[in-house]
């Protein structure tokens, strides 16, 4: 059951990519904005529901790769590439901000 319902939430989110680019065209948002968003979006649902495991990583090269079968544009590559870049700040640069304390005084 695990299986099948995270299969469903990834097969749900690359729905959601798809029309995510539909609907931010449709509202006439420039070509190569409109895939870094919706490419940085969906990078951040999967690394946030997966809890960024390496199967995050597994889950991005088969849907890009997928996508650059069928149109063998160098924009999925673009798009392959912020969704990892997020991934990345997710999983290694997050984590460490939460352990910086930033003290602010007030000298009056």
């Amino acid at each position: 059951m695990f299986i099948a319902k995270n299969i469903f939430v990834y097969l749900l989110s690359m729905l959601a990519l798809c029309l995510m680019i539909i609907f931010f065209n449709y509202l006439g948002m420039n070509e190569t904005t409109n895939l870094l968003i919706s490419s940085a979006l969906f990078g951040i649902f999967i690394t946030w529901y997966y809890k960024g495991s390496g199967l995050c990583i597994a889950l991005f090269s088969f849907f890009y790769w997928a996508m650059f079968v069928i149109s063998q544009s160098l924009e999925v590559i673009w798009m392959l590439s912020v969704s990892l870049i997020v991934y990345l700040v997710m999983t290694k640069i997050v984590p460490k901000l939460k352990h910086i304390h930033i003290g602010i005084t007030s000298n009056s």
